[in-house]
């Protein structure tokens, strides 16, 4: 049985059995398939607590060096990278999805009312060609459109059309900076930006939060900020002002005001990415607006109304705006001009306008039901959220929380997926109201939820018998 040796080890335990775990694969003391030992057994061998091994283990996988199956416990993963569990599967079980965040999709506008219309279009055949890398015109005028709901007032001139967001993030982030920056990140955000940052030779840098007087997180502590920009050389700044993933929180303007004063003073860049931003009622200013000098504004529609569509919009200082038509020309030449137009289509006629009234309706109701299942714990949100942010209380691990609900059929997502690597993960769970169709199912989905975490309070910690 593989027990490590941890005796010399500082710093958190859990993190010395991962680290342990890491070197006896590369030393070729454990291959792919080697089987670990039951959490009980491995807690009693070191005289640790079970969750202490739940939490190593935890973090074993999170670095993709082990997986673990129902009937086959845990063992040495392949080389082989672990599809993240927010990519959708064609054949995956019938879970209730509460991890990935597709809002509402039930509520779309119709894909083939869509293509009716562009159908009887005229001169629709001009798009099945090649098109300006940045888009054509009047598809960089609907991103102006788009970007007024982000408390930007865009020039044409200076948007972008892009694959969605994600890759409007990985072409922004190759415009602004070179291999080797240090990016500052929220302490707990986006899981795709750790990916994009790595292929891009990027390093992230976490900066905490300011704490509100509710106990919830805040916006990026500026002063924090500050030390990482002068300690750490961070050369820019990822941030979500509007709706915060995974916390919700909405920046006012003085945050926002404070976080730019910091930005100029140690001449970072900005990206701001907020596809959740025209769910809420109230429009602030975008950093875009704030520092436009150096912020690259990132708006999608996937979250909105059409995830398929894959077409997004980035909004860049003129001096990128070169640099960004070339990144989108080296990565895929081109978004689609078709699906480009579908969206176009939507946002004139004002279906854009009507689905999010619908999805505003339906969250403010799934947001409600999910606040009074899950009281008295903490669920950091509000009616105009799209996902919460749930404090578990003392005790409860959350990747064992979520390993728990998965084995009942619930999908949630633990904080660790939202910080960076080799972080403790924090007692939080990310909870996404809309993705799950079936009010009922949602219901008995927040119920389990409930009832699992008083399972797991409860649960005694198994220590090593003295004697």
């Amino acid at each position: 049985m593989w027990v490590p040796n941890i005796e010399a080890a500082s710093g958190p335990i859990y993190l010395a059995i991962a680290d342990a775990l890491e070197q006896d694969i590369k030393a070729g003391a454990l291959a792919q398939g080697d089987r670990l030992p039951p959490q009980r057994e491995l807690a009693y061998q070191l005289g640790v607590t079970l969750g202490t091994i739940t939490r190593a283990y935890g973090e074993a996988e999170r670095r993709r060096l082990v997986k673990g199956e129902t009937g086959r416990g845990t063992y040495i993963a392949s080389e082989t990278q672990k599809v993240s569990p927010l990519v959708p599967k064609e054949d995956e079980p019938d879970s209730c999805d509460l991890a990935r965040n597709f809002a509402y999709p039930h509520l779309n506008p119709s894909l083939s009312d869509g293509l009716v219309r562009m159908a009887r279009t005229a001169g629709i055949d001009r798009l099945n060609g090649f098109v300006p890398s940045e888009g054509l015109k009047t598809h960089r005028e609907t991103g102006v459109l788009v970007f007024k709901d982000y408390g930007l007032e865009a020039d044409p001139a200076r948007v972008a059309v892009t694959c969605g967001a994600q890759h409007g993030i990985q072409v922004t982030c190759q415009a602004l900076f070179r291999s080797g920056d240090a990016i500052a990140v929220d302490r707990f955000t986006y899981p795709s930006i750790f990916s994009s940052l790595a292929s891009l030779g990027l390093k992230p840098v976490p900066v905490p939060a300011l704490i509100r007087a509710d106990g919830g997180f805040g916006a990026m502590d500026p002063e924090a900020l500050a030390r990482a920009a002068t300690a750490q050389g961070v050369r820019g700044v990822f941030l979500m002002p509007n709706m915060q993933n995974p916390t919700t929180h909405t920046m006012s303007v003085e945050e926002r005001e404070d976080l730019v004063r910091v930005a100029r003073r140690h001449d970072l860049k900005i990206v701001e990415d907020d596809p959740y931003t025209p769910f809420l009622p109230e429009t602030l200013p975008a950093f875009g607006a704030l520092a436009p000098e150096r912020t690259a504004s990132i708006a999608s529609i996937s979250k909105v109304c059409s995830p398929g569509s894959r077409i997004g919009f980035v909004h860049v200082p003129e001096a990128f705006g070169d640099s960004i038509r070339n990144k989108i020309g080296e990565s895929t030449w081109m978004a689609s001009p078709i699906t480009a137009e579908l969206i176009a289509g939507w946002v004139r006629e004002g279906h854009l306008f009507k689905t999010l009234r619908l999805k505003r309706k339906a969250n403010r109701q799934r947001f409600l039901s999910a606040r009074d299942q899950l009281a008295p714990h903490l669920l950091q949100g509000d009616v105009n959220k799209v996902f919460g942010w749930l404090r578990l209380p003392e005790g409860v691990d959350p990747d064992a929380l979520q390993a728990a609900l998965a084995h009942q059929g619930i999908a949630v997502l633990s904080s660790r997926y939202f910080q960076v690597k080799d972080h403790a993960p924090a007692p939080y769970l990310r909870l996404t109201f809309g993705s799950e169709e079936a009010d009922d199912r949602f219901l008995w989905a927040l119920k389990r939820i409930k009832s699992t975490i008083s399972q797991l309070a409860d649960l005694p910690q198994l220590t090593r018998p003295v004697g």
